[in-house]
């Protein structure tokens, strides 16, 4: 159901208190709440964050840190991850111009990769890269840009990450040579070599050129669960995008290799006895854990359907470094696990590492994302919001969201109201989210019945989908 309600704005119009915050005449994104410790993590992150962005006339253009910090560079991990909460920060045309650099510098001379790491100065990081015969690379990286360029799209709805020719050819290079070139298809990948496309010149780097996984402290590796997710993704994603392009049948094609990866996830990485999946698969044709775990990955990129199986992986998660807990708190989120996802945002805060910069960008795209409940579909016009709040009592306003052209404030007085402002000149849906089952929400003092949905986990949600006008707030409130 599709709601056409919405209160013009003028200047001098007072409604009340939260309408008065949430119209305030600052642009900068700020964090209201009588919780201060998620204040002081949100400041802090929006300041350290901001802090890692580098000169506009630096030789590579507009770009931020994405690596350990002092390198002044980025890295194609780090920036895949980073980019949202970036974006969120206003870091946008910095996005546009690294992601832009990466897929500009896949190259058959490198066997269908990217740079993993550039620098300042445009050119490749030189503690990663000797030649294009010698570098260092995980194979995992062409499938978390592809991943990363659809999510920035619906954020920011610049089509230039899915329409731009280099951002194209990159794809169809990646899910064709590239996956031909390393042997990553489903039919292939298990037979795959530890290590391949070593050259004679490859000295430096030859146990890292084409590490099949994100973990790079494994021996004898052929492919790990964390690969064989993010191929699956990437796959999918850009059968998404070619949906989106009207390009069906070329989209099914896609969305069909996509499932072949799925199933050989869920018929052979599943661990019965242990009931949880395998992290490698070694080339003595044996599978093993050990190392990080798989499981925050597979499911950051929505590789699990089973609801048993993604509650069982959520409580496997128990690493510590900062670059697997900067994804933890959006996670948790995601999955309706509210205390958990803020007490990540706290351990991140106290880590001893925080100052690694994908640990800011992590902090800001959970408060967002993961406790706002902020997630736009430029694809579908829309902005959807939900409470995720760990304290029912408190409350929390996060002013000046950018979002497709534009900005938006959201306050979430508690679990079951939200007052949304579209401070932009574009017209949207905005989809009002609440946890649990409520038979109607009542948007701007009017009830209305509410829709439903159960999230992957089975957590029933009600919503309503409203057509926000230009420069207008409404708030919506579930009964």
């Amino acid at each position: 159901m599709l709601i056409f309600l919405g209160i013009a704005l003028f200047p001098s119009c007072k409604t009340s208190s939260s309408n008065d915050l949430l119209f305030a005449g600052s642009d900068t994104i700020r964090i209201s709440s009588s919780d201060t410790v998620l204040v002081k993590i949100f400041n802090w992150a929006r300041k350290t964050s901001n802090g890692y962005v580098g000169k506009d006339s630096d030789p590579v253009g507009p770009w931020y840190e994405a690596a350990l910090p002092k390198r002044e560079a980025f890295c194609i991990r780090d920036v895949s991850h980073q980019c949202i909460g970036a974006e969120i920060l206003w870091q946008g045309k910095q996005n546009l111009n690294m992601f832009r650099k990466f897929v500009e510098n896949i190259s058959e001379e490198k066997d269908f990769c990217s740079y993993w790491e550039i620098n300042r100065y445009n050119k490749p990081a030189p503690v990663d890269y000797a030649s294009d015969k010698d570098f260092w690379y995980n194979l995992n990286a062409n499938f978390d840009i592809i991943d990363a360029s659809y999510k920035l799209y619906e954020w920011s709805g610049n089509k230039s990450y899915i329409n731009d020719q280099a951002f194209d050819k990159f794809f169809q290079l990646t899910l064709n040579q590239y996956v031909e070139k390393w042997q990553l298809q489903a039919e292939k990948i298990m037979d795959r070599p530890g290590m391949m496309n070593l050259k004679p010149e490859t000295v430096k780097y030859k146990q890292a050129r084409g590490i099949p996984s994100y973990d790079e402290s494994q021996d004898n590796l052929a492919v790990s669960g964390d690969l064989l997710g993010m191929i699956y993704n990437g796959f999918k994603t850009y059968s998404k995008i070619l949906k989106l392009r009207g390009e069906n049948g070329l989209s099914e094609r896609y969305a069909g290799k996509a499932a072949e990866y799925r199933h050989l996830i869920d018929s052979l990485w599943w661990n019965q006895g242990s009931q949880s999946y395998s992290a490698f698969y070694k080339t003595d044709k044996k599978f093993s854990t050990g190392g990080i775990s798989n499981s925050e990955f597979l499911l950051w990129y929505n590789v699990i359907e089973d609801p048993a199986r993604i509650i069982k992986s959520l409580h496997d998660i128990s690493n510590s470094q900062v670059e697997v807990l900067s994804y933890l708190p959006m996670l948790f989120y995601r999955y309706g696990l509210n205390t958990e996802g803020y007490d990540y945002l706290v351990k991140i805060f106290r880590d001893k590492r925080r100052m690694y910069p994908e640990a800011s960008c992590g902090a800001i795209e959970g408060i967002v994302r993961g406790l706002m409940g902020v997630e736009p579909s430029a694809a579908e016009n829309r902005i959807a919001t939900c409470p995720r709040l760990a304290n029912e009592k408190i409350g929390v306003t996060v002013e000046n969201i950018p979002v497709f052209s534009g900005l938006i404030s959201v306050s979430h007085d508690s679990p079951s109201k939200t007052i949304f402002a579209n401070k932009s000149d574009k017209s949207f849906t905005w989809r009002a989210t609440f946890q649990g089952s409520f038979e109607h929400i009542k948007v701007n003092g009017k009830s209305m019945p509410s829709e439903h949905f159960k999230d992957a986990t089975g957590n029933i949600h009600s919503f309503v989908d409203v057509s926000v006008t230009a420069k207008s707030v409404i708030t919506a409130e579930a009964e």
